[in-house]
């Protein structure tokens, strides 16, 4: 088995080469930092057959496989796949093969075009998911780029899997089945490291070579800078995309991880705390029987639960809402209440009255419109509200026991998340409550109510002590500033 230091004897030997063939997206030649060196030689030269790589998200490694794959094939007859989760991702990596191509004499003149194609066309599409060229002796070199899926009937001696960690178990076997045509075969993993089953393997075997590239390395390398960091530390996922750690919790066997451990929510719970900060009010609305229909107030530091019936006459429910925004001094631009099934029932005798401002109603199902920030991080607005949520306690926000003999405030422990793909992008994902009820899980209306609190962005006032502890125990090794 190779080691980090003998690979670093061929780094510079990468970057002269790299940067003779290749260009960059300004057009100036391409400079490798020391851990896309070690991406690219471990894929020209092949320097052991098993490769697991988890890298901090953005760092170029599509370019840097791209670069190592053509340089590879152009050189030696041999046939490559490049494999990814879905046909969106698998075209990431496409692009780059394609527009390297075209970026020196030596790939390009090797590059066969088929009939009907042009060099314009193709440069243009880059579309074209297999690429071949001629060797001398008239000998042979091949990639074809697939999603996993698409592997199914195909055969690779060497394969790359890139983001290997978003596909699922069953469809990773595929993949890894197109290298049985021959004993010499070549697996190269590479991607971030959200919860999976087949790349936790990999990670823990020690007939993988494994190299761990997060935001630290980053820092060193000119990669990414301090002040993208501190911003993305607020945002969902910090540990997976820049620590290159999996989700923290203890996942079930479908990935599913709880919202909030039982321990975050004992430190949470007070039996005193003054509010202070505008107030909001969040109301699930729940038709009798089992579930209930439930009002929460929240401050900007404390959250109480107000109302908890199963009362199956909604207007009933209307009226405490009307009543409980006025004892609490809620603004009704700051009421939401939940609009979907029987809640517009709800939300349409609020609006009936006529009261200076307006209830809002909440669709939590609701997606976001192409080209919204929010799209790019959740399923929907049910996964944001519930990501705020925990944002919320873990920067120190309260919850009150006064109001819940019944210990529902727990009820956020029976939530679940997940990383899930939708197009190529991993998104955040709440367990849906069809889901919820076929494990067991009651409808967990208290932890909603409070959740529809979040459904419009605010400035949060954070208690400065808990968010100190917080950091401290985030801390785990010193950070560049």
């Amino acid at each position: 088995m190779i080691t980090n230091e003998y690979l670093a004897k061929f780094r510079d030997d990468a970057r002269g080469l790299v940067k003779t063939l290749y260009k960059d997206e300004q057009g100036n030649p391409f400079i490798l930092t020391d851990g896309q060196g070690d991406i690219f030689n471990l894929i020209f030269k092949k320097l052991t057959p098993r490769v697991h790589i988890e890298t901090f998200t953005r760092y170029g490694k599509s370019s840097v496989i791209a670069m190592a794959l053509l340089t590879r094939i152009c050189t030696y007859p041999e046939n490559w796949c490049v494999a990814a989760g879905n046909k969106d991702q698998a075209h990431i990596i496409n692009r780059h093969l394609i527009k390297h191509i075209f970026d020196n004499e030596f790939t390009k003149r090797r590059f066969i075009i088929g009939k009907g194609e042009s060099e314009e066309e193709i440069r243009r599409s880059r579309n074209k998911s297999r690429l071949n060229f001629k060797l001398e002796n008239n000998l042979l070199g091949e990639v074809f780029v697939t999603n996993a899926k698409g592997a199914m009937g195909e055969g690779a001696q060497n394969v790359v899997h890139d983001e290997a960690a978003l596909t699922p178990d069953d469809e990773e076997a595929l993949v890894f089945r197109m290298l049985g045509d021959k004993t010499d075969n070549f697996y190269f993993k590479i991607g971030n490291p959200w919860e999976s089953g087949h790349f936790r393997q990999s990670r823990n075997d020690p007939n993988f070579f494994k190299i761990k590239i997060d935001y630290w390395q980053g820092f060193k390398e000119g990669r990414i800078l301090p002040s993208m960091v501190d911003e993305a530390r607020r945002k969902p996922f910090f540990g997976v995309l820049y620590e290159c750690i999996e989700p923290q919790g203890v996942s079930d066997e479908s990935g599913w991880i709880p919202l909030l451990s039982r321990k975050e929510i004992d430190r949470a719970l007070v039996d005193t705390y003054a509010p202070f900060g505008n107030k909001r009010l969040g109301g699930d609305v729940a038709g009798g029987g089992k579930n209930f229909s439930v009002l929460t107030v929240r401050a900007q530091n404390v959250a109480k639960i107000l109302h908890k019936s199963n009362d199956p006459d909604t207007m009933n429910f209307a009226e405490i809402i009307i009543t409980q925004s006025g004892e609490e001094r809620v603004r009704l631009d700051d009421v939401f209440i939940d609009s979907v099934g029987i809640g517009k029932g709800v939300v349409d005798i609020l609006k009936r009255q006529k009261l200076a401002g307006t209830f809002e109603g909440v669709n939590a199902g609701s997606k976001f419109e192409d080209g919204e920030k929010d799209g790019e991080l959740y399923i929907n607005l049910r996964a944001k509200m519930f990501w705020k949520l925990r944002e919320w306690i873990l920067a120190g926000g309260k919850l009150l026991k006064d109001g819940d003999p019944e210990n529902n405030w727990y009820q956020l422990a029976q939530v679940k998340y997940r990383h899930k793909l939708e197009g190529m992008k991993g998104k955040l994902a709440i367990m849906p409550k069809e889901q919820m009820l076929k494990d067991g899980i009651p409808s967990p209306d208290v932890a909603d109510s409070l959740a529809l609190t979040f459904a419009r962005d605010e400035d949060l006032i954070q208690d400065d002590t808990v968010r100190r502890i917080i950091a401290e125990a985030e801390s785990k090794t010193a950070d560049p500033y």
